[in-house]
């Protein structure tokens, strides 16, 4: 069932044909940062700053963060210096190049029909800007602006991947809270789009528009508004998009979106709130840490290993932790940083896997006949589950 619709922005929400806002955009950053502090061709740091973000990045830093560093480093300027510049810009600048695009009959309706159904919405634009340029942008294509209208929109100050990497379309149903089959992406771009979000197991809507051609990854392709009848037949979010095979390719961006999900959480926490409980039977930020750092290296990596190295192992699954858990450190950020290293461990585990490798079989005290495959997806959903948990304890579920 598909609880949550991902609606990319340009040429799916908002007409911008031709890369003419691009080239418009890429123009006006030069002269402004030539006339505020004297830096040239800022523009063309600006393109390495988004064939980095494309590539693949550890999770652990939003791309704004990416930016700034970057920036800085090739002007010599202070990050300070570079976030200053990037703020007048966007407030006194950008927005004269609205001209540059035109909205797209309904899809405001769409938002709204959608939301009265009660599916989530995120916006799903490449997050190379940062928020304030895409609600400007949303606001060009006469899209609602109510906060809580959307589950997420994606910026540069809050993701930590970029499209052309699959981790960008895990990072968002992570912090979400829905499984891949349970969203469904609506976009133009085969290559941004289609391909990423099928890659993670997330089927999609192809929009059809001049220099694009339906792709096999699409379920479904034609016009926004093809897509809008879709949504207005009964049941749709039930029949009209199958799930697909689990396929391992699935598995590597899963985990790594999920450690941006994770540093998107605790972002900015408090130092008092690492060891507060919602309620006595829940855990703290810090008990949540320690279990997905001790599990990965106790149970889920291991129960990968045994079977690889055995036939047909017999997998007990653990017993359920209780609410009092020991809390193995008091520095939030240490915890997770192990997290991140023992997931890269198993990663690198994984990377030496054949392909027949993945299909090599177990039996489960909970989930009957399985695979290693099927234990590794798992332990990406198990992710999930405490992603989901941590979100409701710090108060910034989506």
């Amino acid at each position: 069932m598909i609880k949550l619709v991902l609606l990319d922005l340009d040429n799916t929400l908002l007409s911008n044909p031709d890369m003419v806002f691009a080239r418009a955009y890429l123009h006006l950053i030069d002269e402004h940062f030539t006339a505020a502090i004297g830096t040239t061709g800022i523009s063309q740091y600006i393109r390495r700053f988004i064939a980095a973000a494309s590539d693949t990045q550890s999770g652990t830093q939003s791309l704004y963060v990416v930016a700034l560093t970057m920036l800085a480093e090739a002007t010599g300027k202070s990050i300070g210096v570079i976030r200053d510049t990037l703020d007048d810009f966007y407030t006194n600048h950008y927005p004269t190049l609205a001209g540059c695009v035109q909205p797209i009959a309904g899809a405001s309706e769409l938002i709204r029909d959608l939301r009265k159904q009660n599916i989530a919405v995120v916006i799903a634009t490449n997050p190379i800007y940062p928020e304030t340029a895409i609600r400007q942008r949303m606001a060009w294509a006469q899209l609602p602006d109510e906060k809580e209208t959307y589950a997420l929109i994606t910026t540069a100050e809050n993701m930590h991947f970029a499209k052309l990497d699959p981790a960008y379309y895990a990072e968002i149903v992570a912090r979400v809270g829905v499984e891949p089959d349970e969203a469904l992406l609506v976009g133009d771009s085969s290559r941004n789009d289609i391909v990423p979000a099928y890659t993670i197991g997330i089927p999609s809507f192809q929009i059809i528009g001049a220099g694009e051609t339906a792709v096999p990854e699409a379920q479904a392709s034609g016009s926004l508004q093809d897509f809008i009848a879709i949504t207005h037949k009964p049941d749709w979010q039930h029949v009209s998009f199958s799930r697909q095979n689990l396929d391992p390719n699935m598995i590597f961006p899963q985990y790594r979106g999920n450690i941006g999900a994770l540093y998107g959480m605790l972002e900015n926490v408090q130092p008092n709130f690492w060891h507060k409980r919602p309620h006595a039977a829940e855990w703290s930020i810090l008990q949540i840490l320690c279990h997905l750092r001790d599990s990965e290296n106790t149970h889920q990596r291991p129960r990968l290993q045994r079977i690889l190295q055995e036939s047909n192992p017999f997998i007990v699954a653990p017993r359920p932790p209780g609410p009092d858990i020991p809390v193995c450190s008091d520095d939030g950020n240490a915890i997770a940083a192990d997290f991140v290293r023992a997931r890269q461990e198993t990663m690198q585990f994984l990377n030496t896997l054949q392909p027949e490798d993945w299909q090599r079989p177990a039996r489960h005290s909970i989930f009957g006949l399985t695979t290693l495959l099927e234990m590794a997806l798992f332990t990406a959903q198990h992710d999930r589950l405490h992603l989901n948990q941590l979100c409701q304890t710090i108060g910034r579920c989506y």
